[in-house]
């Protein structure tokens, strides 16, 4: 990072020694959820073991889908929409009405690779309209008789039952989803998640035998997973910002080179507490440039609070 001004930093405290409340508060758990409860459902499992003011995930997965699945706690539920952005990654079993070989399989997949327009399916919550989405990979991992185990890297917003009833047209025949399991969202892979009854057995075993090793490892930081370059603040310039006031040039003490202009970033106190998201109003060499003149420029336009301190 880039100083721009020396600070006293005093305000607030580290990530890594906030209290186990606190970890609550402004953390995120990766969940393995199971087949059968919806994602809301899961989240409200998840409320309830941590004992939290709310929770919310990243990513709906329908009931009869397994996987990764982030699920926001308290204060993180705020960033769930910067979250919802990354690429997802899935594992898929596709059941066919006719036998095809896997050459067959591959030249329908070609088809779906790249950016691919797609509407909803009726079973979705969304509004059901044609959209783009783009396909990162789309590969036949196994295939016997009718059935074809495949793996796919997805824009967010992707559906693969679609992508599987799509991929019937194509090749003249029913198919149809016989199972699907996300493998990767957020940033976090199955090596990540834990299941419900872990969490619970960690919760316990911080709560009721005083043992908070387990649980630490298994709540993350909301600061853990931002992947927006990051700006931060002078003391009085967080207490500012928690009153809605953008901060200017003058009030940054560091701040990533690569920060361009309309682009999101991390408000952060000098203990690497964030504040707040915000759109960056010049790029880094333009702050930079402006850092030493008298008058007051404002540098970000801030969007979402965070940690109002």
């Amino acid at each position: 990072m880039h100083t721009l001004s020396e600070q006293s930093y005093n305000l607030g405290i580290s990530p890594k020694e906030r209290t186990l409340e606190q970890l609550i508060e402004y953390g995120i758990v990766v969940i393995d959820k199971p087949r059968g409860p919806s994602s809301h459902e899961v989240s409200s499992f998840v409320k309830k073991i941590c004992h939290c003011s709310k929770a919310g995930h990243s990513g709906t997965l329908d009931p009869d889908v397994s996987g990764v699945l982030p699920v926001l706690l308290s204060s993180s539920t705020k960033l769930a929409g910067f979250l919802l952005k990354e690429p997802k990654e899935y594992v898929c079993a596709m059941r066919t009405e006719k036998v095809f070989t896997k050459k067959e399989i591959d030249l329908a997949f070609n088809n779906f690779k790249g950016k691919i327009y797609q509407t909803p399916p009726l079973q979705s919550a969304v509004k059901r309209q044609l959209r783009t989405r783009m396909i990162y990979s789309l590969d036949v991992l196994e295939y016997k008789e009718n059935l074809v185990l495949f793996s796919c890297r997805v824009q967010a917003g992707t559906y693969i039952r679609t992508i599987v009833n799509d991929c019937g047209i194509i090749l003249g025949c029913k198919t149809e989803m016989a199972e699907l399991r996300r493998t990767s969202a957020s940033g976090f892979n199955e090596k990540s998640a834990n299941t419900l009854q872990d969490l619970s057995d960690k919760i316990y075993a911080a709560t009721e035998l005083h043992d908070e090793s387990f649980i630490r490892k298994t709540i993350i930081p909301i600061e853990n997973i931002l992947k927006m370059p990051r700006v931060v603040l002078s003391d009085d310039a967080v207490k500012q910002a928690c009153k809605g006031v953008d901060p200017s040039i003058q009030s940054i003490g560091k701040l990533d080179e690569s920060i361009l202009k309309g682009q999101y970033v991390g408000l952060f106190t000098g203990k690497g507490e964030l504040v707040a998201i915000a759109i960056a109003l010049m790029d880094f060499k333009q702050i930079v440039s402006l850092s030493s003149e008298q008058s007051v420029y404002a540098a970000f336009d801030l969007i979402r609070l965070i940690h109002p301190f």
